[in-house]
């Protein structure tokens, strides 16, 4: 019987999927962890904490949501919801930390 070929994209994701999957839990993570040290950092801050102490509590759970963030994005069904998310979500994050900013100061 002879054996049928099929496209290697039938097969598995393409390469183009493949990197964008990758570019998001990259630098879609960093985005979004980059607004959560910022809204955590400034949070901490309006409540009174130490600055330096607000600081190393936003990169210590900065660290933590890239981690988290990061592997959704590998492993999300949807990558244009994975984009979406992680830019959405920090800039949103990003945009409120610096409202808030510039209301305590």
């Amino acid at each position: 019987m002879p054996r049928t070929t099929t496209p290697s994209s039938a097969h598995g994701p393409s390469r183009l999927r493949v990197a964008s999957r990758v570019g998001a839990a990259v630098l879609g993570g960093y985005a979004f962890a980059w607004g959560a040290v910022a809204l955590v950092t400034v949070l901490l801050f309006a409540a009174g904490l130490d600055f330096h102490d607000a600081e190393f509590m936003g990169a210590l759970l900065g660290l933590l949501a890239y981690l988290v963030v990061f592997l959704w994005a590998i492993a999300t069904a949807r990558l244009g919801r994975a984009w979406a998310v992680l830019l959405a979500g920090g800039a949103v994050m990003t945009g409120a930390a610096s409202l808030l900013q510039s209301m305590l100061a």
